[in-house]
């Protein structure tokens, strides 16, 4: 009795560890995600930091050109999709009426399923013209504040990320001066381990992204997609959502290709050929890149996901994936919470 007592108190704090934990995720979640945000940055960041360094920059000096190197790169990318947008509305007027044939045809199949004629449905879309034209208004608003906030948040972020650089050795003390481990070996190797991760999961996700943009832009112009470039990089970007975003954006490739293409061969294809990059990436260029840094198994990752999605909205999807691959570093090292890190991990891999 006493056993089973002790048992049921033990299981009620992890409970109320868990929930009280999440719930401060949620309500703080406006706080937290900036500095998740600048941490893996900051970790990502910190070679070509240390490296600058040793070139005789101040360590201030050291960090924003870090920074800068990254908005470089970051700039460099948008300026090609811009450009690829741009030519993509060159195009227009035979997009447009590609899609109103397409509509045509739509239209003539729901005639034959439902008996309302094109000129009724023309009718029904008429009268409610207006409340479209006001909910595409308040889009187009709400997406401009977003827009703003964004940048916001954008300036935040990197404004983190410097003094994340900065102070990083100040920051390393502190995490020693707490002393949560027996020794101050152990908490380095610790926190060494916990950076690692971070950076060589975000190199890693980085180098799988580039790979990917190649092998769509072949796969797309080889099939015959109109600015296969620009499909490529936004189908390769949406990966940085584990799982989900690699669907997400194989949609706009296809409903493009059943837009603007008489045979259905077209979309077709490209969802074969997604299939079978997908497999190639799940099992050769994830588990060989980003796999043996991030040693969580893929139920545990699912689940983090939509965990992340629950708590932090998409930001969270992303972030969660790095941030318990660094949990379980903790668990693996600290013998109360080895269970978890257990639960956490692969069968076929050693703590």
């Amino acid at each position: 009795m006493n056993h089973r007592q002790i048992n049921l108190t033990q299981l009620n704090k992890i409970i109320f560890t868990v929930f009280l934990v999440s719930l401060l995720m949620y309500l703080g979640r406006s706080f937290l995600i900036p500095i998740a945000i600048a941490a893996l940055l900051a970790m990502l960041l910190f070679p070509v930091a240390k490296r600058l360094e040793s070139l005789k920059l101040s360590r201030s000096t050291a960090a924003l050109v870090s920074i800068l190197i990254l908005l470089t790169f970051v700039g460099s990318l948008s300026g090609l999709v811009y450009y690829q947008v741009t030519a993509l509305e060159s195009n227009l007027p035979n997009l447009e009426k590609r899609i109103e044939e397409k509509t045509s045809s739509l239209q003539w199949m729901f005639y034959q399923k439902t008996d309302i004629t094109e000129t009724e449905q023309e009718e029904i879309l008429e009268e409610n013209r207006s409340n479209i034209i006001t909910v595409v208004s308040e889009f187009l608003k709400d997406l401009l504040v977003r827009g703003l906030y964004i940048l916001l948040g954008i300036f935040i972020v990197l404004t983190y990320t410097f003094f994340f650089l900065l102070y990083r050795y100040k920051i390393l003390s502190f995490l020693l001066k707490l002393k949560l481990f027996d020794n101050t070996q152990d908490a380095k190797n610790i926190l060494f381990r916990i950076s690692s991760i971070a950076h060589y999961y975000l190199r890693g996700v980085f180098t799988v992204i580039s790979i990917l943009m190649v092998i769509y832009f072949l796969g797309f112009w080889a099939i015959g997609i109109e600015h296969p470039l620009l499909f490529a990089i936004i189908t390769a970007l949406l990966r940085i959502i584990p799982y989900f975003g690699s669907f997400a954006g194989i949609a706009l490739p296809t409903v493009f290709a059943f837009l603007t293409k008489d045979s259905l061969w077209y979309p077709f294809s490209v969802l074969a050929f997604f299939m079978v990059i997908q497999l190639v990436e799940a099992y050769l260029l994830t588990p060989n890149i980003t796999g043996p840094r991030v040693k969580l198994n893929p139920l545990t990752t699912i689940m983090v996901i939509l965990l992340g999605n629950l708590i932090w909205g998409v930001l969270g999807m992303v972030l969660f994936v790095p941030l318990f691959g660094i949990l379980k570093v903790i668990s693996d090292q600290i013998p109360k919470l080895n269970p978890l890190g257990y639960l956490l991990g692969k069968e076929d891999t050693s703590s």
